[in-house]
């Protein structure tokens, strides 16, 4: 039945039984593709230090529901970024693949180098900001953000208080963000957005900095089949089709349809 139906038990459901965390928390993270095992392990090992026995909405909620109503922010990016060159820092193996192209790059050219949540394959002096949104991924990864050095770019003023509680002493950049279906929407310290995916959050954050163009290292994509391909890649057009967007150029491989120049033309 559980091979035919995908029904039963698994690795994730026994350690919320062994640690007294509701499975609802469990059921929400295996019902949304984003969520990989080093996410479920990581909300769970948080769960079981914070405790975790009642389901709570404010501690895990599937993001595009979570970022309702007027945004709320307090930072404006263009401090930092306007007519700046941007390089954001994806998640995917061409980061780790190009290191030392990338990083002659930066040395070279000195863009603003922002890294999506907690990608580490740069040298950390090399990083300039981070940034995440995602109430589940920053409640997986709130320990790590506070161990590394940047600055952290978020909607720090809308978050969950147990995810606040988290990020205490960290350095916060607060940029606002709600969510509303097929909307790009740049304000100068907040957003509107289709999606709370991070990529999209960036995205606007430069937008809404004015800068002169985004490169996009470690955007690999996925399969063909994968629904995060498909996602992605709307949020992408959409995005584009922006009459505030910044140019965006691909500078290692990726699947997305997306202006390319590799990194080593550059």
């Amino acid at each position: 039945l559980k091979n035919r139906c995908g029904w039963g038990s698994n690795p994730y459901y026994y350690l919320a039984g062994k640690y007294g965390i509701h499975p609802t928390y469990i059921q929400e993270m295996l019902g949304d593709s984003r969520y990989d095992e080093e996410d479920l392990l990581a909300v769970i090992e948080h769960l079981r230090v914070e405790g975790g026995k009642k389901f709570s909405l404010n501690t895990l909620d599937a993001a595009r529901h979570f970022y309702q109503g007027a945004p709320i922010g307090h930072w404006h990016p263009s401090e930092l970024m306007q007519d700046r060159e941007v390089l954001l820092l994806g998640t995917g193996p061409g980061v780790s693949e190009h290191r030392e192209a990338i990083q002659a790059y930066i040395r070279q050219q000195q863009p603003l180098v922002i890294a999506l949540n907690t990608q580490t394959a740069i040298d950390a002096e090399m990083i300039d900001l981070r940034v995440a949104c995602h109430p589940v991924r920053l409640l997986a990864d709130c320990e790590a953000h506070t161990k590394l050095p940047q600055p952290l770019i978020t909607p720090a003023s809308m978050l969950p208080e147990d995810v606040k509680t988290a990020l205490q002493g960290k350095e916060l950049y607060d940029f606002g963000l709600s969510v509303a279906a097929d909307t790009f929407n740049f304000n100068p310290s907040s957003c509107t957005l289709p999606t709370s995916l991070v990529i999209a959050y960036a995205l606007a954050i430069t937008s809404s900095g004015q800068a002169k163009r985004v490169l996009m290292a470690g955007f690999d994509g996925y399969g063909a089949d994968d629904p995060r391909s498909v996602e992605m890649q709307k949020v992408l057009n959409l995005y584009s089709q922006h009459p505030q967007s910044v140019p965006l150029v691909a500078v290692t491989a990726s699947r997305y349809n997306l202006p390319t120049q590799s990194i080593y033309a550059l």
